[in-house]
């Protein structure tokens, strides 16, 4: 996928642009390369997540919402955050394809396509997080597996082409009847079969080549989805705000606090204990100081957040310590602000 125009790339002038204006003085240039690179980085990751389930979006949902906070992340990751890893070396990665003078394709390969992509692997991050929060999503993956590896063992691999995944078929050969894939998961909902491997067999005898997902979705089908477990009610419920309004939310609370509150958050972030707190910070005279201004801070970004999600009610949320609900916002923060939590007293911008 390359720039509007026919023959020429747009991509690495769009980055060397917003590098080049990139300051907080930037004015009108920085926000025209911002504005024209973040559109390109909306329409790759549109592109790349097509194939992915809802289970690997922050959102939980794959929608435009889910494309737009993957493709703010990505850029802000791009923008911000230095990589250790080649080609970056300790350089973030917007920086690297200036100064190694990268065409667009390899922009594109290292932000969006390869397998260690910015993208790919906040996709990943993502679904980490989803399947440690949603025991649903656990079984899912399990099952995935079993039949991943079952049709890796015994069935006859068929490649449909670069980018799209393989169909799988018996490698018995010869003519079979085939039937509607409706029929065949009635038949066996009728039989009450719970051995994933005979589902997947009988998929591919009585259906034809069919892909890891497909059969997943077909065993999932016959098997039964499990109950959740019962979990904590979440801080904001999926419906009453957006993840880009909580991360404006966490930027406009953040800028309100003051450089001792920063540094605080910055100390929580990076593990710091409070009598090492105290100890640098003259500020919190004692750990009960310390206590009280996690206390504040965390009421200082529920409202905030509250606000943005439209509630009524700013209070902490039920069961939920101010410390607890601080390490939540900083998850955001260090996407917003990645310099947060390197700051040091004083410095914060």
């Amino acid at each position: 996928m390359t720039g509007n125009k026919v023959g020429r790339d747009e991509l690495p002038e769009l980055v060397r642009a917003f590098v080049k204006h990139d300051s907080p003085v930037g004015g009108a240039d920085a926000t025209r390369a911002g504005s024209a690179l973040l559109e390109q980085f909306s329409r790759h990751v549109r592109h790349v997540m097509r194939t992915y389930p809802a289970a690997w979006f922050a959102t939980g949902r794959k929608d435009e919402e889910g494309v737009l906070d993957l493709a703010h992340r990505s850029f802000t990751t791009c923008a911000r955050v230095e990589k250790g890893r080649f080609p970056f070396q300790g350089r973030t990665p917007f920086y690297c394809f200036v100064e190694e003078r990268f065409d667009g394709r390899t922009v594109r390969y290292h932000s969006f396509y390869a397998k260690l992509s910015i993208t790919r692997e906040m996709m990943r991050d993502d679904y980490a997080r989803n399947l440690a929060r949603d025991p649903v999503l656990r079984w899912r993956a399990d099952l995935y597996r079993t039949v991943r590896d079952h049709v890796r063992d015994h069935m006859e691999e068929l490649p449909q082409g670069r980018g799209l995944p393989s169909r799988w078929q018996l490698r018995t050969p010869g003519l079979r009847a085939m039937r509607p894939i409706g029929v065949v998961e009635a038949r066996l909902q009728h039989r009450r079969e719970r051995n994933v491997t005979t589902i997947v067999e009988t998929a591919l005898r009585d259906c034809g080549p069919m892909t890891c997902s497909r059969l997943t979705s077909l065993a999932e089908a016959v098997l039964g989805t499990p109950e959740k477990d019962e979990a904590p009610a979440p801080i904001l419920q999926a419906t009453t705000g957006t993840q880009l309004g909580i991360r404006r939310a966490v930027l406009e609370a953040w800028k309100d606090l003051d450089d001792n509150d920063r540094e605080l958050l910055g100390a929580i972030a990076r593990g710091e204990a409070y009598d090492s707190l105290v100890v640098r910070c003259p500020h919190f005279k004692h750990k009960v100081a310390v206590t009280r201004a996690v206390t504040r801070c965390g009421k200082h970004f529920m409202a905030r957040i509250a606000s943005e999600a439209g509630l009524d009610n700013p209070a902490m949320p039920k069961g939920i310590r101010p410390k607890d609900l601080l390490e939540l916002v900083l998850e955001v923060l260090v996407e917003v602000v990645p310099d947060a939590v390197s700051m040091s007293h004083g410095s914060a911008q």
